[in-house]
């Protein structure tokens, strides 16, 4: 019998944004004359998924001790696995079979007549997924979590669904992945600043907790102006369509803490929110850009 609690484990805003990369990636494929039907669109998607839920399930397996002691942020989630030794077995094994699925997924895709390019990316994922917080491993507590969730969610997401559309990954790809592995970058920053005390307290080895919260602010806004100097002075080149001007949301945002340099942890929550929120706005305007 499967425990309907474990739903409430997915963070809907996480699976929000997986869609909006996973649609920029197979909208910018198709804008470079690429082509796929619904079905080949929805199957990646389900991918991606899939991908995104088994990171859901392991994360807050391996967490519970850490996520005891976290305090409340914005785009956070309590863990309901901490006191409820059945469930987190139970979610352990969503998160295996989620990884599964992605990956045999990926496989009837390639036989069906996509490349070896999308097979790797969803090992990737998955791979960079599991060892992010799984011992002995643990990339998050060694201050390689931040360029994981880079790497996921401004490459592997939206390479899922170029693929798809393409066939393939090239150097237009990786071009237009840079920014937003820089946003990703971002991501990873913003929800890390809220838990500045806890993880020193758990020795978790953040950037966050080696650089403190002012020094923070300030990679955020230099990551937010130079993906939109990418998105000024290169994308355009490469494809018209490329309006530059919604990348300078993330960065208004981010200037913000760096004119305020507070280190208190009410204002972490406000930047948290509010960088967090512009990337999603920033995701969205990119998306109906591509498609209009």
């Amino acid at each position: 019998m499967v425990d309907l609690r474990l739903l409430k484990v997915i963070r809907p805003h996480i699976v929000a944004g997986g869609f909006l990369g996973y649609l920029a990636g197979a909208l910018y494929g198709l804008s470079l004359g690429g082509g796929l039907s619904w079905y080949q669109f929805l199957l990646g998607y389900m991918i991606v998924l899939f991908m995104d839920l088994s990171t859901h399930y392991n994360n807050d397996y391996y967490d519970v001790e850490v996520d005891r002691n976290a305090p409340f942020k914005p785009f956070g989630s309590v863990n309901l696995l901490i006191d409820d030794n059945e469930m987190r077995g139970s979610a352990f094994k969503v998160a295996v079979a989620c990884s599964v699925f992605s990956l045999l997924m990926a496989t009837a895709s390639f036989f069906t007549g996509s490349t070896w390019h999308l097979i790797d990316v969803v090992v990737l994922f998955n791979v960079l997924g599991w060892l992010y917080s799984a011992p002995p491993v643990r990339l998050h507590s060694r201050r390689l979590g931040e360029v994981t969730i880079a790497v996921g969610t401004g490459f592997c997401v939206p390479a899922v669904g170029y693929i798809i559309a393409r066939n393939g990954i090239d150097g237009g790809f990786a071009l237009f992945s840079v920014p937003l592995i820089l946003y990703g970058f971002i991501l990873s920053l913003s929800l890390q600043v809220p838990d500045f005390e806890v993880d020193r307290l758990m020795d978790k080895k953040t950037i966050v907790g080696l650089i403190g919260r002012r020094r923070t602010y300030l990679v955020v806004f230099m990551c937010a102006v130079a993906a939109s100097a990418i998105y000024f002075l290169l994308l355009p080149a490469l494809h018209p369509v490329m309006a530059p001007w919604a990348s300078l949301i993330p960065t208004a945002s981010s200037l913000v803490s760096v004119l305020t340099l507070s280190d208190t942890l009410e204002h972490a929550r406000q930047y948290t929110w509010l960088n967090i929120s512009t990337l999603f706005l920033f995701l969205t305007s990119l998306d109906l850009m591509l498609l209009l």
